[in-house]
């Protein structure tokens, strides 16, 4: 008998306007990116920065995304590395994240440039897995949970569309409204500027440490956790002695903190 209580999705993982087709990924993701981009932007003109060098910033992301994407995905399962089909979000995230800081440290720019991209980045992500559950991509195991998702759709990438299953993609969208949830009201709250960068960070990983236990995507590496949940964990140790590290430097808050508090101590 069908479980009406999981959510069920009947939309075709492909659009076909005549020549041309659409893969619902990668429609999802350049929304993702846009919306992104405008989050940064509003962001940053309200600190009175330049948005000049986000069209930098979302080049490199999104160069980084695919090629580390690409790259993290044969060196854990093999192929040629040219392709179009077969991409892990640790890969992208960890070469987008590379990428970014060098640009920010070489072009000299304000390290406030990682927080406002660091604000953004849950909400843009969380709109590019939405194709990740039209599609049906990321499954877990078949379940009748309230969260699991029936691709109805006979070309869904699930392996039945009678049954539902757990739906990574559908985790990834919730972690990142999470992410962001809690990020908004520590916008301007943190001691540092990076300081949001390195709790996204580490957020992101957490959080996908916990979202491997219904995913079946990634293979099992040891001790009972997969390849995924064991990059978290590393992820996760670098933001936090990266942090650590970051602090004994002594990097205070944005000029204008410093600017203002220096003005406080001289009256």
């Amino acid at each position: 008998m069908r479980d009406f209580a999981v959510i069920t999705i009947g939309i075709p993982p492909e659009i076909h306007l005549g020549p041309l087709t659409l893969a619902w990924h990668g429609i999802t993701i350049a929304v993702g990116i846009l919306v992104g981009g405008l989050a940064a932007s509003r962001w940053l003109r309200a600190r009175e920065m330049d948005v000049e060098p986000l069209y930098n910033i979302a080049m490199l992301l999104t160069l980084g995304g695919i090629v580390g994407g690409r790259l993290f995905y044969v060196l854990e399962r093999g192929g040629p590395l040219l392709g179009t089909e077969g991409f892990t979000f640790d890969g992208g995230f960890i070469a987008a994240g590379i990428l970014l800081a060098l640009y920010v440290r070489l072009a000299r720019l304000d390290v406030r440039y990682l927080d406002g991209v660091a604000l953004a980045l849950p909400l843009g992500i969380a709109i590019g897995r939405l194709g990740d559950v039209i599609n049906g991509e990321h499954y877990g195991a078949q379940s009748t949970s309230l969260l699991a998702v029936r691709n109805s759709h006979p070309d869904a990438l699930t392996p039945n569309p009678a049954v539902a299953f757990e739906n990574g993609g559908l985790y990834e969208v919730l972690l990142g409204l999470a992410v962001l949830a809690v990020l908004w009201p520590l916008r301007d709250r943190l001691p540092r500027a990076g300081d949001l960068a390195w709790l996204v960070v580490a957020l992101f990983a957490g959080g996908r440490f916990f979202v491997f236990f219904l995913r079946s995507d990634s293979p099992e590496l040891a001790l009972g956790l997969n390849n995924a949940q064991w990059t978290s964990v590393a992820i996760l140790l670098f933001a936090v002695v990266g942090r650590t590290v970051a602090a004994r430097r002594g990097e205070r808050g944005p000029p204008r903190a410093r600017l203002d508090a220096s003005s406080a101590a001289g009256t």
